[in-house]
């Protein structure tokens, strides 16, 4: 082919300073988004005592209100890879940030619990776009030697997003309402709309944006051979499961598990839950690193699902522990369930390399569904189980009430331990190369 380059020609790129620093900086716009889209997806755990005081809700209602976001995030996973990879990211970030800021602003409006949904669902619609965003800026602009470094510092960010989230929204939502809280959010939103649709540039100068070759396949075709494949399913169902505790857990009920079963205030258990992201950023680079080290997947996912099953337990059955202790199991929850982010790279050698899109899509649909079952499905266990304990009108719940409910916990544990078993190892290698 002749003429101006496409903006997909990674085999082109020459390192230049200026563009590597544009690059740099439009990248980080769009990483800042996916921090703030992670800080909203755990506000709910935030704000329980307000939003179940504001909409009389059940815990069965404040994990429906929850799991919106992780509902409307997990739908749009494999088409948002195809709207990037045809659109570009200029306009489908900048349309994404608006939607959350949207969101936010019915959100925290809200005067039923559906207008509340609603909101969620709108946030979570807009969250969906942020990943695969990144990871397309990441390609046009940087070196393919540079990419998995910048996606793994992506997922850092986002993370470390999720823990903010948790340790400071507690005290702005104190000080000046979670309605506020929410108008502050959609504020933020829309400038962070504003900043991507007038620096984020689709591709490098001189060459032309025109839709990936993914635009003239057969998705629907493609998207059957995915899910066609029986150890597609197996990666994605063991991935799912031990993700659980993280977005269940971490996301919302973790909180208000250590305020209500353990006397924590809301901003020191706000502090401790946050560490299981910031365990999630470290963990996750270095089973990255063992799995490629040793050359293979199986055992490092068989140890990450062991020993979260054990921090896990703890966590639930353990009393009487010690803030420090308690810290350090939640770091550790993260650290070690991290580890289940090796099943992306078994999709991915599991699948033809042209369907990697479409394979990292479905995985993360059934990764985002299976956090947005159990959400529900705690707080539907709480409402079965409890006492009817009121405090200034605020249903509360005890310490054998959560640990009735948080089995459900090492229960999906030991099901992806059962399921692991029927994983073929991939030894790091495509099944599609030699």
């Amino acid at each position: 082919m002749t003429g101006a380059k496409t903006a997909n020609q990674s085999d082109a790129y020459t390192y230049n300073p200026t563009l590597f620093k544009k690059g740099l900086f439009i990248w980080g716009l769009a990483t800042i988004f996916y921090f703030f889209d992670n800080l909203l997806n755990v506000a709910p755990s935030a704000m329980k005592t307000e939003l179940m005081l504001e909409f009389n809700s059940t815990a069965a209602a404040l994990g429906a209100l929850s799991s919106c976001y992780l509902w409307a995030y997990g739908l749009m996973q494999i088409p948002v890879g195809l709207l990037i990879d045809k659109y570009g990211p200029r306009r489908l970030l900048t349309v994404a940030s608006i939607s959350c800021a949207l969101g936010s602003f019915v959100f925290g409006s809200a005067t039923t619990l559906g207008m509340a949904m609603l909101g969620r669902v709108l946030i979570g619609f807009g969250a969906s776009f942020a990943v695969v965003g990144c990871t397309k800026i990441a390609s046009i602009w940087f070196s393919p030697r540079r990419f998995a470094l910048f996606v793994g510092l992506m997922v850092t960010v986002g993370m470390l997003g999720s823990a903010f989230g948790l340790s400071a929204v507690i005290p702005y939502v104190e000080n000046i309402g979670w309605r506020n809280t929410m108008y502050h959010a959609a504020i933020i939103s829309f400038v962070v709309s504003i900043l991507l649709w007038f620096n984020v540039k689709d591709k490098l100068p001189g060459r032309t944006w025109i839709g990936d070759a993914v635009a003239k396949r057969n998705v629907f075709k493609d998207i059957l051979e995915v899910t066609s494949c029986s150890q597609a399913w197996i990666a994605s169902i063991y991935a799912g499961l031990m993700f659980v505790p993280t977005l269940a857990f971490g996301a919302l009920w973790g909180t208000p598990y250590l305020v209500e079963a353990h006397g924590y205030s809301r901003a020191d258990a706000g502090s401790l839950a946050s560490l299981i992201f910031v365990g999630w950023a470290c963990g996750g680079p270095i089973y990255g690193w063992f799995s490629d080290y040793i050359g293979k997947r199986n055992l490092p996912m068989a140890i990450a699902n062991v020993t979260t099953l054990i921090i896990t337990v703890s966590i639930i059955y353990l009393e009487n522990v010690s803030a420090s202790t308690m810290g350090a199991l939640m770091f550790l929850l993260g650290f070690f369930s991290s580890g289940f982010i090796i099943a992306f790279a078994v999709m991915r050698e599991k699948n033809r390399p042209e369907l990697s899109g479409t394979a990292v899509g479905f995985i993360n649909t059934l990764n985002t569904f299976g956090g947005a079952f159990f959400q529900f499905l705690i707080g539907v266990i709480l409402d079965m189980v409890s006492s009817g304990y009121i405090v200034n009108g605020e249903r509360m719940f005890t310490l054998a009430e959560y640990q009735k409910a948080l089995l459900s916990l090492p229960v999906c544990l030991v099901l992806s331990m059962v399921i692991l078993f029927f994983l073929k190892e991939t030894n790091c290698k495509s099944a599609y190369h030699d």
